[in-house]
């Protein structure tokens, strides 16, 4: 029935058809039913050791922000009371990121991380939204391809190792006003086909650096912004409206995190963004590959120097 289904998906009434799957993934191996509720912030610890068993990057004030984006759209299971797995989702208007798919170790092959992400897409289609994307690792595509996402391009982690004995550079910023604010969000909406101001707003208040670039005409032609992980520090999201302002704001993020191990996920496509973290001594250590389930959001790949990351695209 559950392989019925999975083939029928796209033809089905997307609610019903996620409900059926959920159901038989229960009466096929009830040793793996699950208590799935919200997170909360006393989940905290429980995030920190899945992101240690991963060697993901996420820090305390990732998992925090996301509960603020979406309060009732993060969550945690349960197996006899014991947290076992994490879900998040973030919406922007009708699409919607699924990440933080994690599964205590103890607990994996067992069709949990199945569970919650057919959990995560229930939840994101009874609240109307028309689009689901995710970064997928190479061991997770195989699954999202058969509850019906497709792949849109590849993205590729870059990282940069701190040189030895090299301090870290001081963090010069110049002041964002609500007129420079306006300006970074109407380009963020151009190149990304959403409105993601709630989410720029939160990753300029936490205080990593920053960066952006006027043009003659003072309007914002580019914006770096990072944030501080767990391993490392990240550069993203970073926006440029051409190459020559894409070069300058990560050459300005690069020289202030001197001393510093960063992170940067680029799309492959943006081949001269490519070429500027290889010649600036970052080296690939993996690729996504993003996926959409739903209709297709045109954003443009060429503007993107910077992917905010796995979580929110």
């Amino acid at each position: 029935m559950a392989a019925w289904v999975e083939q029928n998906i796209r033809a089905c009434n997307p609610s019903a058809a996620l409900y059926i799957l959920i159901v038989t993934e229960v009466m096929q191996d009830q040793s793996t039913l699950l208590e799935i509720r919200e997170m909360s912030r006393t989940d905290l610890p429980v995030c920190r050791h899945l992101v240690q068993q991963a060697g993901w990057n996420q820090s305390e004030a990732d998992w925090l922000r996301t509960m603020k984006l979406e309060p009732n759209g993060c969550f945690m299971a349960e197996k006899e009371g014991i947290p076992v797995a994490t879900a998040t989702t973030c919406c922007f208007e009708k699409c919607a990121w699924i990440a933080m798919v994690l599964v205590d170790t103890a607990f994996r092959n067992r069709g949990i991380a199945k569970q919650m992400l057919l959990h995560a897409m229930d939840y994101l289609e009874r609240k109307g939204v028309t689009t689901i994307r995710l970064d997928a690792t190479v061991l997770g595509q195989g699954l999202y391809k058969k509850l019906g996402f497709e792949e849109e391009y590849e993205v590729t982690r870059f990282v940069r190792e701190p040189e030895s004995g090299k301090a870290t550079s001081s963090y010069f910023q110049k002041p964002i006003d609500e007129e420079v604010m306006r300006d970074i969000m109407k380009l963020d909406r151009h190149a990304t086909g959403v409105d993601r101001a709630m989410l720029l707003h939160s990753v300029v208040g936490q205080g990593s650096p920053f960066f952006y670039l006027n043009n003659g005409k003072k309007m914002v032609e580019g914006y770096a912004f990072t944030r501080e992980g767990a391993s490392a520090i990240q550069i993203g999201p970073a926006i440029a409206a051409n190459a020559d302002a894409g070069r300058h704001i990560l050459d300005q993020m690069a020289s202030q995190l001197q001393g510093r191990r960063i992170f940067v996920d680029i799309p492959s496509q943006n081949v001269p963004a490519v070429h500027w973290a290889e010649a600036n001594d970052f080296v690939k250590q993996r690729t996504f590959v993003r996926m959409c389930r739903g209709e297709r959001i045109q954003d443009i790949v060429e503007f993107i120097w910077a992917s905010s990351g796995p979580e929110k695209g």
